[in-house]
Order: C-alpha cells, then structure tokens, then sequence
C-alpha cells in the first residue's frame, strides 16, 4: 500500500490521539471505522478521516463539558454541606470557601489536585454530601419535632 500523503497522515495520528482520549477501545474503534467501510484508517480517504476526527472531537469536548458540570455540582454540595456545618462560613470570603471546598473534595476522593478526581468519583461525592445534608436536615426536623434542642451540629 502507498504512503499517506502527509495531511492524510496528520489526519490518522489525530484520529489515533483523539481515540485515546475519548477512551475508544479497540471493538468501538473498528466499528466506527467499519461504518464507513473500512477496517483500518489508512483505508479512508482524507475527507473521512476529517469528519471521524471532528466527530471524536466534539464527543471529547461533551465530556469535557460534562466533567466541568460534575465538578461544579460537587463544589456547591459540599459549599451546602459546609454551610451547614461550619459555624462563619458564610462570613469567610469567596475564594476561602472555594478553596476550603476544594480541599474537602480532595481529601474525600483521596488525590492530591481538585482536577484529578474522576468523572464517576466527582459524581460520588456530590450525591454522598447531598444525602448526608439531607440525613442531617431530616435529623434536625426530628428533633425539633419531638422538642430537643438539635440545632446545627458538627458531623
């Protein structure tokens, strides 16, 4: 088979790149490819090789997209949680308690940087501190129901 022309060979090395990012394994990767009848990538012609790449790179910035939503989910979880249980923290400045935040996120995921925590752990955490506030609200209506005094209290 003759050598790709060096844009149908940009075209390929993108294709293989954009691959590993979106995490294609190797059965997904030849069906697309087999979509277009093909069962390598030197078998397309430029013009495909351009539409799977747009194709790979749209479907990476959705789930780029969808992990930068996770995140922000996760940090007002745990900016309510904290809320609630941190005498002042709504005293503290903007960026103390997104900070503070971050490093609870952290400390609960187990890594050293807020932009390491994975998609499902980041989807994890956000729905463990929602139901926890929640465990906590439900405790508090309790005992305010039963006449206790159960103001807000650490965790």
């Amino acid at each position: 088979m003759p050598k790709p022309s060096s844009r149908k060979g940009q075209l390929i090395r993108r294709l293989h790149t954009l691959r590993g990012a979106v995490g294609m394994t190797q059965g997904e990767y030849e069906a697309l490819l087999g979509s277009y009848g093909a069962g390598s990538s030197k078998e397309l012609e430029a013009w495909q090789l351009e539409r799977l790449c747009d194709f790979l790179q749209q479907h990476l910035g959705n789930a780029a997209a969808d992990k930068d939503g996770q995140r922000k989910r996760l940090l007002a979880a745990v900016c309510a949680f904290c809320a609630d249980v941190i005498p002042g923290w709504e005293a503290m400045a903007s960026s103390e308690r997104m900070d503070y935040a971050k490093g609870v996120a952290c400390r609960a995921a187990q890594v050293s940087g807020f932009n390491r925590i994975g998609t499902d752990r980041l989807r994890s955490l956000t729905y463990a501190f929602q139901k926890r506030r929640r465990d906590m609200d439900s405790v508090v209506a309790t005992l305010a129901g039963t006449g206790h005094s159960g103001g807000k209290g650490g965790v």
